[in-house]
């Protein structure tokens, strides 16, 4: 079941999000020395802000249970009419490989519709080359890359037409 988070879950949606950007940052060498802003080391004043600044988040919780496994936020981009910021769009690292990743893609084009977006926009690591043929092949078309001298990483975005 994928529903709205409500302000006293952010805790839990916060330690879902270090574990499951964990893998990300070991598998590609993040600390927080040398990526700070990666989402494993998002601090709660973060997503707090996020809260604050009128993000739509939301939470996968299995049927079975009330906690918490998969999450993602959306915002409207103030820059572009129609548009729609997937974020932070993540399961657990122990409830991978079960389809929720498609579950919760498929909730944020249907949520982004409804907040009259035309077109769901995302960031990710350009260089986590299965995540973005994911995003690929779940119809969002790339549209380059953007080096920052603060990432250790390049930064790939892509859309999709809703």
């Amino acid at each position: 079941m994928i529903r709205e988070i409500k302000k006293e879950e952010l805790s839990d949606c916060l330690d879902l999000i270090h574990k499951a950007f964990k893998t990300v940052a070991d598998q590609f060498g993040f600390t927080k020395e040398n990526c700070p802003g990666h989402n494993s080391f998002m601090p709660m004043e973060k997503l707090e802000n996020f809260w604050n600044w009128g993000f739509k988040m939301y939470g996968l919780f299995e049927e079975d249970s009330d906690r918490i496994c998969g999450y993602l936020s959306l915002s409207k981009i103030p820059e572009r009419e129609n548009v729609i910021g997937l974020h932070n769009l993540c399961v657990l690292p122990e409830k991978r490989g079960k389809g929720y990743g498609n579950l919760l893609l498929d909730f944020a084009k249907e949520a982004a519709r409804k907040m009259d977006g035309k077109i769901l926009f995302l960031d990710f690591i350009d260089e986590h080359t299965k995540l973005k043929d994911w995003y690929l092949k779940n119809g969002f078309k790339f549209l380059g890359t953007e080096k920052y001298e603060h990432l250790p990483f390049t930064v790939g975005r892509a859309e999709c037409v809703l």
